[in-house]
């Protein structure tokens, strides 16, 4: 089955195992996809916060909205200004 991210890991000579812990897909600063998140640490309209296996990120922004989760993926909506690992 085709896997977007073990392709690009495969592509640029990446070993698969050292960078599945997230991934995190940005469009156009409006949309971030994130695979991987472990739980939500903060929601405001300015920054949104969530755990990843080694670490936290934030996401800040305006009128930032997290518009679906699930138990391992998260989608957040607004204006992103910045991703910042922690």
């Amino acid at each position: 089955m085709f896997n977007f991210f073990d392709e690009i890991a495969f592509d640029f000579g990446l070993e698969v195992e050292r960078i599945n812990s997230f991934n995190i897909v940005n469009m156009s600063n409006k949309l971030l996809y994130v695979e991987g998140q472990k739980g939500v640490l903060s929601i405001g309209d300015d920054v949104i916060s969530f755990r990843v296996k080694k670490g936290a990120i934030s996401v800040f922004g305006e009128n930032l909205k997290l518009r679906r989760i699930t138990k391992t993926t998260l989608v957040i909506v607004g204006n992103i200004k910045k991703v910042e690992g922690v």
